[in-house]
């Protein structure tokens, strides 16, 4: 029985009475107290299950604290969530640069929320927590509960499950579909024979769909898989990969209307992918060496905040057994400690490694070969940093003890709320102090507001298009009490939404940013500036304080309507 398996009994198989651990009797010492009181709640710290429901309402903390925080400090989304908030209008088997899932994610909160800013940053977050919860369960094969729980406390400390969690973009919500992937292919490879197994693997396979239709570097992390499927004992049947081979079929089966979509529209999103690999949409022009150390440094800064995690809990642990006596061996290393403690001793440590370590070692191995690193690649390699960062853990006192929980709990909390205010703060509030113009306090709302009414008092019929750049236009649809759909930047490719009939009927409102008119704009935009009819310009202060920072000029132009009464009301 594993831990995951303990959690229906309440006592794993592997604690320390189990392994010949210490023994307690009348006359010798008391047993350690291993009740933990949180307000109302009293938890047993060797209770899988109670460590369980700990686990749980950690995920909903972060879950909550990210969101609100995020809503109540952002005037306007990252410019990803205004992208997922035009795309999602339109359901469809793929978009001019990426695969469709993450928008389809998006939609069906949007519906069910509404078309709101807040909820991009719900949608991103509770990404991050389901995969945090999926890589829990894998966790909970390797160590204890309440190690588990660590693991889950420290990997939300890495900044692209928190600052760059809020972000709604292909990277965030591909986490959600690998931490799945993750955890069926180890529960497939594990059940390997006994019943159900058939629908293990094609669990396997419709998640690894779910992430190709997320992002196409899902390939990476088939390719780990892949080798260690290789080298597993359990993996040396032609029996075991059959499951393998029902896997790919499923998956297969599930991408291939994005394919057939792909080939249909001359592969848009193959070709952005290839544009990245070449660095032709980064700017920056450091040679191919200084590139790679660069993208280490940038991936070593986004989990740092784990180790800084790390040097608390020690410092808690320290101070809390001081109270009772005990010490804590920071160089003990688990292959030392109890049996029930020690990651190594798991027969799934190794798939622990490969998934841990194996992605950031692959993409380096491309960069060396030539292709052009983005650090935002890596936004999914670290979904195992939680569990390898237990091994920095001290195995003294057990994991089962009151201080070890408090110790994890109480530098997870702080720290976390350290870097959400953080982010709230530079984001938000700091921003407008300083008078920067930020993405995060574009007045949005009342440059909606004035375009509504300039709408208004030019056409005849509802505000049902608005035509320019993808975060102009987006935050105009976003906040408008029209909701209109988004032609970006009259292009029909990147809006198929767009139907032709459409600016005939209801006629449209174009914008663009002042900043951008000294640039060449692409003739499908001039030509329609050139049929309206109207035209001007709406100034707002950028920034919440009126003496500070830039002035946004926006100029709008009317397209008029040719058959106003066929315009839906």
């Amino acid at each position: 029985m594993t831990w995951n398996e303990g959690l229906a009994t309440g006592r794993p198989n592997g604690s320390n009475e189990a392994q010949g651990g210490p023994h307690w009797s009348a006359g010798a010492l008391k047993p350690p107290q291993q009740s933990l009181t949180l307000g109302a709640w009293r938890l047993d710290c060797a209770n899988a299950r109670h460590m369980a429901g700990l686990t749980y309402a950690f995920l909903v903390f972060h879950l909550l604290l990210w969101t609100v925080l995020a809503t109540l400090s952002h005037r306007a989304p990252p410019w990803d969530n205004i992208e997922q908030l035009v795309w999602q209008q339109s359901l469809e088997w793929g978009y001019y640069k990426h695969p469709p899932f993450p928008t389809w994610w998006v939609h069906g909160w949007t519906e069910l929320l509404g078309r709101k800013m807040w909820v991009t940053f719900f949608a991103a977050q509770l990404s991050v927590v389901l995969m945090q919860f999926f890589i829990w369960r894998i966790a909970l094969m390797v160590t204890t509960p309440a190690r588990a729980f660590a693991s889950v406390v420290l990997s939300s400390l890495a900044i692209y499950h928190g600052v760059h969690g809020i972000m709604a973009n292909h990277n965030t919500l591909q986490l959600m579909p690998v931490g799945l992937l993750l955890w069926m292919t180890l529960r497939a490879v594990r059940g390997e024979g006994s019943a159900g197994q058939v629908w293990r693997w094609a669990l396997v396979g419709a998640a690894a769909a779910l992430c190709l239709l997320s992002k196409y570097s899902a390939l990476i992390w088939l390719a780990v898989i892949g080798l260690w499927l290789l080298q597993d004992a359990r993996m040396r049947s032609w029996r075991a990969w059959g499951g393998v081979a029902l896997a790919l079929l499923v998956c297969v089966l599930l991408v291939s209307p994005h394919i057939s979509w792909l080939t249909q529209e001359g592969s848009p999103g193959l070709n952005y992918a290839g544009r990245a690999m070449q660095g032709q949409n980064d700017p920056d022009q450091i040679n191919h060496w200084g590139r790679l150390a660069k993208f280490w440094v940038i991936q070593f800064g986004r989990v740092l905040p784990i180790f800084l995690g790390l040097g608390l809990m020690l410092a808690l642990l320290r101070r809390a057994n001081k109270k009772v006596g005990q010490a804590v061996d920071e160089a003990a290393h688990p292959v030392l400690g109890p049996a029930s403690e020690k990651l190594s001793a798991s027969s799934e440590w190794r798939f622990v490694l490969f998934m841990g370590l194996g992605p950031m070692l692959l993409t380096t191995v491309l960069g060396v070969l030539g292709v052009r690193l983005g650090s935002a690649w890596a936004a999914t390699y670290f979904v195992m940093a939680g569990i390898l960062a237990l091994a920095c853990l001290p195995l003294k006192p057990p994991s089962a003890s009151p201080q070890f929980v408090r110790s994890v709990l109480l530098a997870g909390i702080v720290l976390e709320v350290l870097l959400a205010l953080g982010m709230a703060l530079g984001s938000g509030w700091l921003a407008d102090l300083t008078g920067r113009g930020a993405r995060s306090n574009f007045p949005a709302a009342k440059l909606a507001r004035q375009l509504d009414r300039v709408w208004e008092a030019q056409a005849t019929t509802p505000l049902r298009v608005v035509v320019g750049e993808t975060w102009l236009a987006g935050n105009v649809s976003v906040r408008s009490k029209y909701q209109p759909l988004v032609f970006i930047e009259a292009d029909r490719q990147k809006s198929p939404w767009i139907k032709p009939h459409m600016l005939e009927d209801c006629g449209a409102l174009i914008v663009v940013d002042g900043r951008d008119l000294a640039e060449p704009m692409p003739a499908a935009m001039r030509e329609l500036l050139d049929r309206a009819e109207a035209s001007g310009r709406v100034k707002l202060h950028w920034t919440r304080l009126a003496d500070r920072g830039p002035q946004l000029d926006v100029m709008w132009a009317v397209l008029p309507a040719q058959r106003p009464e066929a315009c839906p009301r």
